[in-house]
Order: structure tokens, then C-alpha cells, then sequence
């Protein structure tokens, strides 16, 4: 069975569960001033982290409320709408953000798309930043991607972008660096 059919069977579960759910159902996001209301049993199916989350005693199972510290407001409105849709939006403003929140909550379809998303907006200015957040992140498409586009537009690293990474993210930088190094993957 492919991995969508599992999510959509998954899913189609946890929404006939709604059914009886009652008001223990429902639970609360919150991210800064943004709260967004959502099933359980939803967020749950579409997550493993939600669903462990919910599963086990931790504060998050007994109470209605869940702070999301690291993820902003419209972003986890987006992140929130694809468990109940599993459609990845097409905003390029979110992208970034939305693949971290994806990734940190085993979203893997959403992270894909998010990821193909991110790839598809390489330019010459958005490259460096592109390369050190899929560098520390662990995206390894998006890491590929940013590398090889360095390696074929080498001006990237005269832009505004590549110095302030240097000063930022030093350590990216210097695996960003070693991997513009090495051949193609094709070339070994």
C-alpha cells in the first residue's frame, strides 16, 4: 500500500472518530497571539508527533492547550489546514518555514512539497540562505539542489546572502564550502 493511501485511510479513521469525540476532541494551538483550534484525532493521524504526543501522559494529553513556541501564526494555520486536507499550499513566502515546522512534525509529503517549493525558488540572492537552512536542517534535496545552483551561478558568493551567512552561520558555510568541493555526485 502506497504511503497516501495509508495517510487518506488513516485519516479517514481518525475523521469517522470525530463522530463520538466530544469536547476532549478539540485541543488548542498556540503560536504567539495565533490560536487555532483542531482535532486531536486529526492532527494525530496526519503526525506522529502529534500523535505520541496525544498518546502518552504528557501535559499536552490532559490539557486543551498546546504551545507551539517555534513556529509562527499564519505558518501553523498552514501547517494545521494541510492535516485536515493533506494539500500542500503553494505560498513561496512560507516555504522555509513551513518545511521546518513539516519536518519537525513528521510530515513528510508536506516536507517534500515544501522542499520541491524551496528548490524551485533558487536565485542568485536566496541561494546562500537556502543552502545553510537545508544545511542545518538535514533537508538533503534542497542541500543538493542549493549546492549545485552555487556551483553554476559561483556569483552567489559575492552576494549580500553568502556574506551574511558567513557571519551567521559560519559552520554551514563551511559544509556548504566542502560539498562546492567535491564533484557531482554523477562524476564518483
Amino acid at each position: 500500500m502506497s504511503a497516501v493511501t495509508e495517510v487518506q485511510n488513516t485519516t479517514t479513521e481518525a475523521l469517522a472518530a470525530l463522530l463520538d469525540g466530544g469536547e476532549d476532541a478539540l485541543v488548542t494551538l498556540v503560536a504567539g497571539e495565533t490560536r487555532v483550534a483542531a482535532h486531536r484525532a486529526v492532527l494525530a493521524a496526519a503526525s506522529p508527533v502529534f500523535a505520541a504526543m496525544f498518546a502518552h501522559n504528557m501535559l499536552e494529553a490532559s490539557c486543551g492547550q498546546v504551545s507551539i513556541d517555534d513556529v509562527e501564526g499564519p505558518v501553523l494555520r498552514l501547517l494545521v489546514a494541510y492535516t485536515y486536507t493533506l494539500q500542500a499550499p503553494q505560498l513561496p513566502d512560507t516555504a522555509p518555514q513551513l518545511l521546518a515546522a513539516a519536518d519537525k512534525y513528521g510530515l513528510s509529503a508536506l516536507k517534500a512539497a515544501c522542499e520541491r517549493q524551496l528548490i524551485s525558488q533558487l536565485a542568485i540572492e536566496t541561494a546562500a540562505a537556502t543552502a545553510v537552512r537545508a544545511v542545518r536542517h538535514s533537508w538533503p534535496d534542497a542541500t543538493r539542489a542549493a549546492v549545485a545552483f552555487i556551483n553554476d551561478h559561483p556569483q552567489v558568493m559575492a552576494t549580500r546572502g553568502w556574506a551574511d551567512a558567513v557571519l551567521e552561520y559560519p559552520q554551514e558555510v563551511i559544509e556548504v564550502s566542502r560539498m562546492l568541493g567535491e564533484p557531482p555526485a554523477e562524476a564518483r
